[in-house]
């Protein structure tokens, strides 16, 4: 049929050309005639070729490549290509924008035989593990556009600074503010600059204690909730030994009072006697100091000349109280060149010359509000030990150490308290709160910490690690749940839960927090990323080797040709005729 079809247009197009040229030769008119002639078989040629399916033969490359294409979240349309099949995904919004992908029930319906490619985000750790180490190539999107990290210190004594840091990329051109806030009030801003990915830092002193859900927007949208439980402060017994009476032990006493420490406070007035004031704790002999006085403080703050001055039996007990007993120790630093246990891992330097103008210091990260006069000593930084304090040079001012099961801290500030004079507050507190949460005597009782390998979501799984001193159940949300223990360390176990619910849970008596799936997606995609990039390096694509096939394929000839001569050639018919 088609044959004939072809037959029958070549046979009228032969008609009409010579009926049309023997016209045009016929003309009494013979200007142009032999381009008239010319324009009206080029037109009947072109007629012709539009009627017909012109198409030529050549040899083009082909592959045997068979593959999936696997969708996740931020994968961009313009990267899939028209000829792109067996596209799948596992979530319904991107089957719901993008029609042409197949929605399945799981990575485990992937077609293992194919070559896989992932295009976007990439996938969570957990559902990485579901591949079983199936190599793929990874199509990467770009940085998402918010938060790609945050971290704050979720477990709060009060009186504590909350911290909130993280970066946030801003590819826009417009500047961003964000605010962190509480209870509908804001506490703290920052203000990001356009088209550049920038760390911030934010912080608060919470008001209250308990469990307290934090929100950091930027600009008004939502980016996550931070969830904090704020403990009351724990009475610590705090023991003062103190060269002279001078104003850093007077201020240290009285704001560790205010707070509700229990303090000794023991002064020397001369060789052998001293001054000694009880504050929010019973009368009792402190002329020597032996392990049975010591085991009742929790922390020992003393000027290095008076520690290094005790009795041998008095050292001895100090060292024995804080090696096996879990005391600690704070040591300031003061012009006694002699060396002891307590300088082991601190050394000191005193450059002369010119003491350095006041400055802002580095407080456990953390820039200071108010300059302070510190002085040209400073320690030395060695291995196996804590920088706690830091002038902007990087010289270090306060630094800890574990001392057995206890804790050192040596610190080279001596006059912490002219911020209290200039009613720079914060900051002081800031400061000894860090030195004293060091360094203070922790608690012993064998409770289970719980420690989360990855921030749970509703309906996701969430992989814990649970260390408890004995084989016990282990309860989430009052319900039992199965747990492997680790076969290296005995007291440790892990679990995995999946949250039915955002918010508050209740993990081994203690209070854990499952956020919603909408917080923090920034954070979620850029994670995925950063899993499914390290995933796809260490399951590189190998002994798949794609043929080349040479192979003679049809390629039709574009009509446009054909409708450009058509009208090129009655347009110059016409023209000939009204100029002829």
């Amino acid at each position: 049929m088609q044959a004939n079809w072809t037959y029958l247009v070549i046979a009228l197009c032969i008609v009409l050309a010579l009926g049309f040229v023997w016209q045009e030769y016929r003309r009494a008119n013979k200007r142009y005639v032999w381009l008239r002639m010319l324009a009206v078989l080029i037109a009947i040629a072109s007629l012709a070729c539009i009627t017909l399916p012109i198409a030529y033969h050549d040899s083009v490359t082909k592959s045997d490549e068979h593959k999936s294409i696997l969708l996740t979240d931020g994968f961009d349309v313009d990267s899939i290509k028209s000829t792109d099949t067996n596209l799948v995904t596992t979530e319904a919004a991107i089957k719901k924008a993008y029609p042409k992908a197949k929605l399945i029930n799981g990575l485990d319906e992937l077609n293992k035989t194919d070559k896989l490619h992932i295009y976007g985000y990439g996938l969570r750790a957990d559902e990485l593990a579901q591949l079983n180490s199936l190599p793929f190539v990874f199509h990467h999107a770009k940085a998402p556009s918010g938060i790609n990290n945050v971290n704050w210190n979720g477990h709060l004594k009060a009186g504590e600074a909350l911290q909130v840091q993280g970066t946030y990329n801003n590819p826009s051109a417009q500047k961003v503010k964000l605010i962190l806030s509480g209870l509908n009030t804001g506490l703290d801003s920052v203000m990001l600059p356009p088209n550049a990915q920038t760390e911030f830092d934010l912080s608060t002193i919470p008001k209250t204690t308990g469990k307290v859900v934090f929100n950091l927007r930027a600009d008004t949208a939502l980016q996550g909730s931070i969830p904090v439980q704020i403990s009351p402060v724990k009475p610590l017994k705090v023991l003062m030994l103190s060269a002279s009476p001078d104003f850093e032990s007077k201020f240290l006493k009285n704001w560790l009072t205010e707070n509700g420490y229990s303090v000794v406070l023991r002064s020397v007035i001369s060789k052998g006697k001293f001054n000694i004031e009880y504050i929010n704790i019973a009368q009792f002999s402190l002329d020597k100091l032996s392990t049975q006085t010591l085991n009742k403080f929790d922390l020992v703050i003393g000027d290095l000349s008076v520690l290094n001055g005790l009795t041998p039996a008095g050292s001895g007990a100090l060292k024995q109280a804080v090696a096996d007993n879990g005391l600690g120790i704070i040591v300031r630093a003061d012009s006694m060149t002699k060396r002891s246990w307590l300088q082991t891992q601190f050394l000191v330097n005193r450059p002369e010359g010119k003491e350095p103008e006041p400055a802002l210091l580095i407080i456990n990260g953390k820039k200071s509000a108010g300059k302070l006069v510190y002085g040209p000593a400073h320690i030395v930084y060695q291995n196996g030990t804590q920088p706690l304090i830091k002038t902007a040079q990087e010289k270090v001012l306060a630094s800890s150490a574990i001392f057995g099961s206890g804790k050192v801290v040596f610190t080279t500030l001596n006059n912490t308290f002219s911020w209290m004079l200039s009613g720079n507050k914060q900051d002081y507190m800031m400061l000894w709160s860090i030195l004293i949460n060091k360094a203070a005597r922790k608690d012993d009782t064998n409770e289970s910490q719980i420690e989360f390998i990855s921030p749970p979501y509703k309906g996701e799984p969430s992989q814990l690690k649970v260390a408890q001193g004995k084989a016990a159940p282990i309860t989430i949300n009052n319900k039992i749940i199965a747990s492997i223990q680790n076969p290296n360390v005995p007291f440790e176990y892990s679990a995995q839960y999946w949250p039915k619910a955002a918010g508050w849970q209740i993990l081994q008596g203690k209070n854990g927090y499952a956020f919603a799936n909408n917080d923090w997606r920034p954070v979620q995609a850029a994670n995925k990323l950063s899993a499914t990039e390290k995933y796809a390096k260490s399951h590189e694509i190998s002994g798949i080797v794609t043929k080349q096939i040479q192979q003679k394929v049809r390629i039709d000839v574009p009509k446009i040709y054909f409708y450009i001569l058509l009208l090129a050639a009655c347009t110059f018919l016409w023209v000939a005729t009204k100029f002829s």
